[in-house]
């Protein structure tokens, strides 16, 4: 499960070598991107990082661990029609294999144990099938919160939001305890996660123009996301995208 509040940035060491001012065709909107990443940074810095070292102060790495667990395996029935709209039939099967026993003997997902059995996870979204079926990227985008996109990604955001299965599922029978439910369980997922990134958001701060660090790593992140992990020899390091939180 991915919630939308929530924020992460990383990049690669050699997109330090990136040069200053450098201008992308595909980048019609560079001086809006510009100001949402300053605003994104901006606000991480004030909210999120303060809260992350609070949450990661007091939960361990066991406990952070099975929050990740947890919230890697609510996210596999997404994955699992995603990789049945792209014909994936094996990586569908092994996805719903994935499922199936973290959820029972992995107690819900708390426990990976699918992975300790070798099977490890896929991650694969509505953005990715689109590109898949030939469907063009458009211009690369930075927004308010979510970070890194495009809007063949944007679309296919919402349509994951839409088939997400605990979208449907009551916790409570009364109202105000399930939106405090959902929204507690959106935190801990964000908080989760930006606590996983801490040090690749010092190094993005770190670089000499953060901007097109982000915007070249993002690109060549989505690229061996389609691909299945075969990107271009130049390719960069992985880098999590706001919605991966």
């Amino acid at each position: 499960m991915k919630p939308i509040l929530a924020l992460a940035f990383a990049c690669s060491l050699a997109a330090c070598a990136t040069a200053p001012g450098e201008t992308s065709r595909s980048d019609p909107y560079e001086g809006f991107n510009r100001s949402m990443l300053g605003f994104n940074l901006a606000l991480d810095e004030a909210v999120l990082e303060p809260a992350s070292e609070a949450y990661t102060a007091v939960t361990p790495r066991w406990g952070r661990d099975r929050v990740g667990d947890f919230f890697t395996n609510l996210g596999e029935p997404v994955t699992f029609v995603n990789e049945l709209l792209q014909g994936n039939v094996d990586g569908a099967t092994e996805t719903g294999a994935r499922f199936v026993v973290n959820s029972t003997v992995g107690l819900g997902g708390l426990f990976d144990m699918a992975r300790f059995r070798g099977v490890e996870a896929h991650d694969e979204d509505f953005g990715q099938t689109l590109a898949v079926w030939g469907v063009d990227s458009g211009p690369y985008l930075v927004l308010p919160l979510l970070g890194s996109t495009n809007p063949r990604d944007l679309l296919g955001f919402g349509v994951d939001r839409a088939i997400t299965p605990t979208n449907y599922v009551n916790y409570t029978t009364n109202d105000d305890d399930e939106l405090a439910v959902r929204s507690g369980l959106a935190i801990l997922n964000g908080l989760n996660a930006r606590s996983r990134a801490q040090g690749q958001i010092e190094t993005l701060r770190d670089q000499p123009e953060p901007y097109v660090a982000l915007r070249r790593a993002h690109t060549s992140q989505r690229d061996a996301a389609i691909r299945n992990g075969q990107s271009d020899p130049d390719a960069y390091e992985e880098l999590p995208d706001f919605d991966d939180f």
